[in-house]
């Protein structure tokens, strides 16, 4: 038994075939039913059932792949810790994705680390939010990321939470029609305003959780959170912000919680488990770590 062959195993139950399966790895189709043959001869066992259209694992198969998943991400892991312990040379640039969510004292350690060494590294930040950080770490596009963390438990990516976020629901005085507060009926009559990022499959809220208004009204989508916070402070329409935002933010009243429920928001500085990082983001990472401790 080799890597290799756990590799192929999950990567046939990854992409659903062998065909596909082959394609993803660059090699022939034969050359991965040979590999998984030569497993199961091994062992003894039947890893999949070929009887069904598509290859299905057998129930001694899944128990195979959980233990193979285990050992490939060991291996990927000593590899990445290996390259960064070997790689001397500190990085030229740090690409991070940032969620407007975090704080400006977090980006100031950062930015005063990457000023550290002899030669400065170029700090390239890029704005995401939600879902899109952990997809630009997965695709490469970035080093790290700083962004909420959407309990999505995804075991490519390792995470340290950081500061903690309050959302509240505000309005303009200008909508408030001569009121002392908001109501069910008036946040009816005027757009919610959120967030939408056009690298996202869909349309999305700060976060995917139902208010009591959710189906009423409208909305309107801004292109970034700078841009969501302006509409609001000018009375375009209401929504949630960070609350520190609201208290430093002069026009805007809160909305009772009954009607907009604050949200409650861990952001975290998060990486891929499988990708080396330089130098440079190390410190950072292990920086933020030693805090959290």
């Amino acid at each position: 038994m080799n890597l290799d062959q756990l590799e192929v195993i999950n990567a046939i139950v990854e992409k659903g075939s062998f065909r596909a399966a082959a394609e993803h790895l660059h090699r022939s189709q034969p050359a991965l039913s040979t590999s998984i043959k030569n497993l199961e001869e091994e062992f003894g066992i039947l890893i999949f059932d070929r009887n069904e259209y598509r290859p299905k694992l057998t129930e001694a198969g899944a128990v195979f792949l959980k233990a193979a998943r285990t050992a490939l991400d060991a291996a990927n892991q000593a590899a990445r810790i290996g390259i960064e312990l070997g790689k001397n040379k500190a990085e030229t640039k740090l690409r991070i994705s940032v969620d407007p969510l975090v704080s400006l004292e977090v980006l100031e350690v950062i930015a005063q680390e990457c000023a550290k060494p002899t030669i400065p590294v170029n700090l390239i930040m890029e704005r995401t939010i939600l879902g899109g950080a952990t997809e630009a770490l997965l695709s490469e596009d970035v080093d790290l990321a700083l962004a909420p963390d959407t309990g999505s438990n995804n075991s490519k990516i390792e995470k340290i939470v950081i500061e903690s976020v309050s959302l509240v629901g505000v309005i303009s005085k200008k909508l408030l029609e001569g009121k002392t507060k908001a109501t069910s009926g008036l946040l009816k009559k005027h757009a919610q305003v959120v967030v939408y990022d056009k690298d996202l499959k869909q349309k999305t809220e700060d976060l995917p959780i139902k208010t009591l208004l959710d189906g009423g009204g409208y909305k309107i989508f801004a292109p970034d959170h700078f841009t969501k916070l302006r509409l609001i402070e000018k009375g375009v329409g209401w929504g949630r912000i960070a609350k520190t935002e609201f208290e430093n933010t002069k026009g805007l009243i809160s909305i009772e919680k009954n009607l907009c429920e604050p949200l409650s928001l861990e952001l975290c500085l998060m990486r891929s488990k499988h990708r080396p990082i330089g130098p440079t983001a190390r410190k950072i990472w292990k920086l933020f770590e030693e805090r959290t401790t």
